[in-house]
């Protein structure tokens, strides 16, 4: 019971204590009473306000617990429970931040001074880019044959992370064009043998994020980087701001996902397109604070609106903008029944810049999810 719920309450109270009155005899206009009858009527409409206003208003602020092991069916198997490990779920009071992951879907390649020397007709690779607002990505458009591009292992469509250094995933195809020139001369330049006459290139192959989620083991955890960190200011094309813009930047933006509970079996794994129920607890990851949950309670009652539920239903890679996180569209593919994840995801996955203070996620805010496959297309049972 909220405060709203206590003033619609105290409403009721009101025009039931007035009706009463009327019913008495109170109402001035249907019968002939003096001043003390008047002022009777007052008290007595004063007091039963006044008790209406002794019911507690309950803070808007509630303590919101997880209460998914009241649901757990023990009988099933500990990967049926829907619950995670003991003491995964960290409480306010102790929060130990996760150190930054490192992307687990990284490639470095090294090249040497003489391999540099040695090459044929250039490195060989032409270079593309997808650009969203002023936002870059640089890939890997082909790869000639018989260049040293090839030699190394280059594969197209691989993306263009680092040029000896340089950060290649904050500027477009030209951009990394002049890097590599830079960096081919700077390592040419150098005395044969010493340190700096190598050229280390790091490019993103998108597959291997996707072919490990397909097959996470259990304590495994894979990574991969969304978003480079620096300027994430709305700029037109010139540099300038954009109306009421403001100038922002961000840390590197990396969802983590790792396995908490396997699968008893595994041989359908979710994927879009795919209706998925899932039980979750989500926490702000720099607070350890609860914000939501599939089964939890606000100062021990039951969440308005759900029923009693205990698990939500959606459909992997379709959900409506702004339902829930697309990080999860991201994280819960290839997925089995009874398996549980935890899903660390970061900013530009989850509610950005702006957060959700009403529900407690202040803005820029790590949510960490630790999610279980109910069922995949209505089957609860393995497949």
């Amino acid at each position: 019971k909220d405060l709203s719920t206590m003033k619609i309450l105290s409403a009721v109270v009101l025009c039931y204590a007035i009706n009463t009155a009327s019913a008495f005899g109170l109402n001035s206009r249907r019968s002939n009473v003096d001043t003390s009858s008047s002022s009777s009527r007052r008290q007595f409409v004063g007091q039963i306000v006044a008790v209406g206003s002794l019911i507690p208003a309950q803070n808007a602020n509630g303590i919101m617990t997880d209460e998914t092991s009241s649901y757990a069916t023990p009988s099933l198997g500990s990967s049926y429970t829907q619950q995670s490990p003991e003491g995964s779920i960290s409480s306010a009071n102790s929060v130990t931040l996760a150190a930054p992951r490192a992307p687990s879907d990284e490639l470095t390649y090294s090249i040497t001074k003489s391999e540099l020397q040695n090459m044929k007709g250039g490195f060989g690779l032409e270079l593309g880019e997808v650009a969203f607002r002023t936002n870059f990505r640089v890939v890997v458009k082909s790869v000639t044959a018989n260049s040293l591009a090839e030699k190394i292992g280059i594969q197209p469509g691989w993306i263009v992370v680092l040029i000896n250094g340089a950060d290649g995933e904050r500027t477009d195809a030209s951009g990394v064009a002049t890097y590599f020139s830079r960096a081919v001369k700077s390592v040419l330049n150098q005395p044969d043998g010493s340190d700096e006459a190598k050229m280390t290139l790091t490019f993103r192959d998108p597959s291997v994020f996707r072919s490990e989620l397909q097959n996470l083991s259990a304590d495994g955890e894979v990574s991969t980087k969304v978003a480079p960190a620096g300027d994430t200011t709305q700029r037109y094309a010139d540099g300038t701001l954009r109306p009421g813009a403001t100038e922002t930047e961000q840390q590197d933006q990396v969802i983590t996902v790792s396995q908490l509970i396997p699968p008893r079996m595994c041989n359908r794994r979710a994927t879009t397109d795919d209706l998925i129920e899932i039980s979750y607890i989500g926490q702000v990851l720099e607070t350890g604070a609860i914000f939501d949950g599939s089964a939890v309670k606000i100062d021990g009652q039951n969440v308005p609106g759900r029923g009693n539920d205990v698990s939500v239903y959606l459909v992997l890679g379709k959900q409506p903008f702004g339902q829930f996180p697309p990080g999860w569209d991201v994280g819960l593919e290839g997925m089995c029944v009874g398996e549980r994840r935890r899903l660390i995801i970061p900013p530009v996955l989850a509610y950005g810049s702006v957060g959700v203070p009403r529900r407690g996620i202040p803005p820029n805010a790590t949510l960490q999810y630790d999610i279980t496959l109910v069922s995949l297309n209505g089957l609860a049972t393995p497949q």
